[in-house]
């Protein structure tokens, strides 16, 4: 016989049982209880009774079976690891922002659980370097490697940030040379590279960088150009003031120079790089080179310092350098500058007459101790000495108190 079919039997037996007992009599039950009142049946308060007991009885089996569960007690145990993790890093972030470098980095530790730990570890180091514990904030550096994997790059440049603000600018770039291997095509890793390039004035580097970073949007336009100038005007000066042979010879320093890119030299910021430029050309007697230059930055920029020196260079060919400055004259009338320049290589052509009326037109315009001299020399040089001593008497008259002074003996 079937253990189901011995229930069934044993049901039907106890409810024969049962009904006899119910047909003799039903029976009566009275609860009170303060103000209510319960009157029922017998029969009826047991089969409630009954009822309220099995369900009492299964939902304890049933939380049994489910807390019971190691399925339960593993995932209810994650859950609360993961959300004190989370409150001990909340807390360590918000301690390394106030500055409590030990403490966040303790906090920061303790809450380093899970799949998201890396960001612990990078903020823990990131505590350690602002409290000075470089070696730790490596150590720290060197876990967030093995904690994530895939997460080389990340850490990399978080190392190179490190490493440049503590001014480890060799082993910053090291760093950076080695993720620009590992991760050629990442600008970012780039990015950090002029950093390190700049920190080490490394400019020639820094330029060769910038032309991909503004093509991959990485630098905004201002920001470029104005990097662009910064170095190239800094790889100038170094040539300029080196004692190496490539300073002194004209044409290893226009080679650096003719690489500038024009959007460079329009900048206004470029013009005293270009003044001291030319002066140091001046100053190797390359004077050719110098007025070609000259002639190629006045027509990008217009400024009295370059018109200036610009009379003071013989050119290659000094009449078409006299139309160049008759043409600048042109755009600018009556400009004293320009007038002293021509005048200057208009003595560069022989044409002294010419040369006599353009420093007169500038003295007209400003009264200037450099025109009286060009036209004192110029006067002497034609004989004409009681013009030389009047401009002479003239300039040393200028903002002199009146004083009495000793004739002169006949």
């Amino acid at each position: 016989m079937s253990k189901r079919l011995l229930i069934i039997l044993l049901l039907l037996l106890g409810g024969t049982v049962v009904g006899h007992y119910m047909l003799q009599g039903s029976g009566y039950v009275l609860v009170s209880f303060q103000h209510w009142v319960l009157e029922t049946s017998l029969w009826v308060f047991v089969i409630i009774l009954s009822a309220l007991v099995l369900a009492i009885y299964a939902v304890i089996n049933m939380l049994v079976a489910v807390l019971g569960s190691p399925a339960f007690l593993s995932s209810w145990r994650e859950k609360r690891g993961i959300k004190n993790a989370i409150g001990k890093t909340v807390r360590g972030l918000i301690y390394l922002a106030e500055g409590n470098f030990k403490q966040s980095e303790k906090l920061l530790m303790a809450g380093a659980h899970g799949n998201g730990k890396i960001i612990n570890y990078l903020a823990a180091a990131r505590a350690a370097q602002m409290a000075g514990n470089f070696e730790r904030s490596d150590e720290l550096m060197a876990e967030a490697v093995k904690s994530t994997k895939g997460a080389e790059l990340a850490v990399g440049l978080q190392q190179a940030q490190l490493q440049l603000e503590r001014e480890q600018f060799e082993q910053c770039l090291a760093t950076c040379l080695r993720l620009q291997k590992q991760f050629p095509k990442h600008q970012y890793v780039n990015k950090m590279l002029l950093k390190a390039h700049m920190a080490l004035e490394d400019w020639q580097a820094v330029i060769t960088l910038l032309p991909s970073l503004n093509k991959h949007k990485l630098l905004p336009n201002k920001k470029f150009q104005k990097l662009e100038v910064e170095a190239y005007g800094k790889l100038i000066e170094h040539m300029i003031r080196s004692r190496n042979t490539a300073s002194k010879d004209p044409q290893a320093l226009l080679e650096v120079w003719n690489n500038i890119p024009t959007r460079t030299i329009k900048q206004m910021d470029f013009l005293p790089l270009a003044h001291a430029f030319i002066e140091h050309l001046i100053h190797l007697g390359a004077q050719q080179e110098a007025e070609a230059q000259l002639r190629y930055l006045l027509q990008h920029h217009f400024s009295d310092e370059l018109m200036s020196l610009y009379g003071w260079v013989k050119g290659k060919d000094v009449k078409r350098q006299l139309l160049f400055a008759e043409d600048q004259l042109k755009h600018r009338p009556n400009d004293a500058v320009i007038l002293l320049s021509l005048g200057r290589i208009a003595l560069m052509n022989e044409r002294f007459d010419t040369a006599q009326t353009y420093f007169e037109a500038s003295l007209a315009q400003e009264n200037s101790a450099e025109v009286r001299s060009e036209l004192s020399r110029l006067y002497l040089a034609q004989d004409e000495n009681e013009k030389a001593i009047a401009m002479l008497r003239q300039g040393l008259g200028l903002d002199l108190p009146d004083l009495p002074l000793p004739k002169a003996e006949l």
